[in-house]
């Protein structure tokens, strides 16, 4: 028993492929063929060249208009922090909303690659079965899942591209998510510019405040022993406050209530930072490189004589305890020191408290450092070379790092200050205290470098803020005004142009393909389906080919398209 399809049995048999408008017929070996016109060719080649357009618009979309563009969380118009108060930002576009417009970009381009590959299977198959001939599997797969059985791709060089076209449309289709993931959302807190705020003020000393007063002994505050260990004790809260253990090489930090208001991200200009770097630390390893100094009186002594030339002289502290000593064959203490602006670069001894009773503080010493005993402990030394003063931020590159704290976002350069030598001196006590209780100072167990360095910028950065503020909260026109830029938080777009690229390789690589096609298509085919093809398998007479008495699993009999009022119905014989 053998029944057959009949597509379109009774419409005119005549016609073996698509009609289009305006078409003409020309008769060649008793074979009728059509002269495609040019718009029959534009609709073939149209939904090729949106999803071309589309996929380039896509990326220029994303890496012109969306890498590095900041987009607010939720509402247009967002309100900026100030210690003034509120105050509104412009209009701005928010996150989920550019996430609807990408993924409404992608589902029409995705449409226009549909509305290319489909009509295409009818044209390959034909195609195909013109050339070569195929498989009724093979044509099955074709329609059904858009895919050529693999061996048929070695064949012929032809079918070998026809079928990385459809496979290549297949990942084309499926390759969203690596545009998509190539989208990273990052927290920032962006500085807004341009809006009316008012300056804010950062306690300063730059000697006018003191009038006729030469030395600092002479000072209201700074001569009070009192008010000089309160100076110290607040050194060391303003350390926890703006430092972590990380070491944060080059970063300069001050702590100031005058940014309370601020949001983190905030920049600021024109404000004045206590600098300290350290140039090299030489670790010494000859006996003969220690100082005299030291050893006539021995590394423990040495050490409380530092701290005796202190403002404020602390306990030594235990083992861990890192100390620069200047030279003690000729000491300039505290009270000497003129009312004087100035930097300090200078060559100094550093001891290292590193054994006590042989347990050790640290194992990251070079193996052949020179260790010095003095009764059950050990000590080592170093040269550290350093340069102290302050330094001014300026257009804009200090930001508001912390709750309450501002650090330099670039190099800044090295001035000179009144408080150089007093914080100095005072930073032998804030370095004592800060190891003794283990605050905010990176770790010594592996790094040693790392932990003196990090520790004598923290020193330094307490007593310089802590003096500066309480001195000149005392003092007449001990302060300056600094300009602001508020930050927002917002989420700024990260894009990952290796993924970019790739998808658009990808999506170009299927127009090139489907170019290759439409051409060998032209170049070979005795009847090119070219134009609409919406309706190819209505138009094939296919009654020449026998198949089951229920070839659908519903229906016994064939099914017969017929056109009655120009419509056309089907119906089971």
């Amino acid at each position: 028993m053998s029944s057959h399809y009949s597509f379109l049995g009774a419409l005119s048999q005549k016609n073996s492929v698509p009609s289009s408008d305006a078409e003409t017929l020309h008769q060649h070996e008793n074979r009728a063929t059509r002269r495609r016109p040019l718009n029959a060719w534009i609709s073939t080649t149209l939904p090729l060249a949106i999803h071309c357009i589309l996929s380039v618009g896509i990326i220029l979309f994303i890496l012109v208009f969306l890498n590095g563009r900041s987009f607010n969380t939720a509402d247009h118009t967002s309100y900026v922090q100030t210690p003034e108060g509120k105050l509104p930002v412009s209009f701005s576009l928010t996150q989920p909303e550019i996430v609807a417009i990408i993924s409404t970009l992608i589902v029409v381009q995705k449409g226009a690659l549909a509305a290319w590959v489909t009509p295409s299977c009818w044209r390959i198959a034909l195609f195909l079965m013109e050339q070569r001939g195929l498989d009724r599997r093979d044509l099955k797969l074709l329609i059904k899942y858009r895919l050529l059985m693999p061996w048929t791709y070695i064949t012929s060089l032809p079918t070998f591209m026809i079928g990385t076209l459809l496979l290549t449309s297949l990942i084309a289709t499926l390759a969203s998510p690596i545009l998509t993931s190539s989208i990273a959302w990052s927290p920032w807190n962006m500085p807004i510019i341009g809006l009316p705020t008012s300056p804010i003020r950062f306690q300063v000393l730059n000697g006018s405040e003191f009038g006729s007063k030469t030395n600092w002994t002479q000072s209201t505050v700074y001569q009070s022993k009192v008010m000089r260990e309160k100076i110290a004790q607040k050194s060391l809260g303003l350390v926890a406050i703006a430092w972590q253990r990380d070491t944060e090489k080059g970063v300069l930090k001050r702590v100031s209530h005058s940014v309370e208001g601020l949001a983190i991200g905030s920049t600021i200009d024109n404000i004045t930072l206590p600098y300290f770097a350290t140039h090299s630390i030489d670790w010494i390893k000859d006996a003969d490189e220690v100082p005299s100094y030291v050893k006539e009186i021995g590394p423990r002594k040495a050490m409380t004589g530092s701290l005796s030339l202190s403002p404020v002289e602390p306990p030594l502290g235990g083992h861990g305890t890192a100390l620069l000593v200047p030279d003690l064959s000729g000491p300039v203490d505290w009270k000497a020191d003129t009312l004087v602006s100035r930097t300090i670069e200078d060559k100094r001894l550093l001891i290292y408290y590193y054994r006590m009773r042989g347990i050790p503080s640290t194992t990251g010493l070079p193996p052949d450092v020179y260790q010095m005993a003095d009764g059950l402990d050990q000590y080592v030394f170093a040269w550290v070379t350093f340069s102290a003063g302050a330094g001014t931020c300026k257009h804009y590159q200090c930001v508001v790092s912390s709750r309450l704290t501002i650090q330099n976002s670039t190099p800044i350069e090295l001035e000179p200050h009144l408080v150089t030598f007093q914080a100095l001196s005072m930073a032998t006590t804030i370095s004592a205290s800060l190891v003794g209780g283990n605050i905010s100072i990176p770790s010594m167990w592996n790094n040693i470098d790392d932990f003196i360095e990090g520790l004598l910028v923290r020193a330094y950065s307490g007593a310089w803020t802590s003096i500066v503020d309480t001195v000149a909260s005392g003092l007449t026109g001990g302060s300056v005004n600094s300009t602001y830029h508020p930050a927002l938080p917002v989420l700024a777009a990260r894009i990952n142009k290796s993924q970019v690229y790739g998808w658009l390789g990808l999506q170009l690589s299927v127009t090139l393909l489907g170019i290759f096609f439409l051409a060998l298509q032209y170049s070979r085919s005795e009847f090119p389906l070219v134009g609409d093809a919406t309706l190819t398998a209505f138009y094939l007479d296919t009654t020449g080919l026998s198949e089951s008495d229920s070839p659908h699993t519903f229906v016994k009999g064939t099914l017969v398209v017929q056109e009655e009022d120009n419509k056309l119905k089907v119906k089971a014989e």
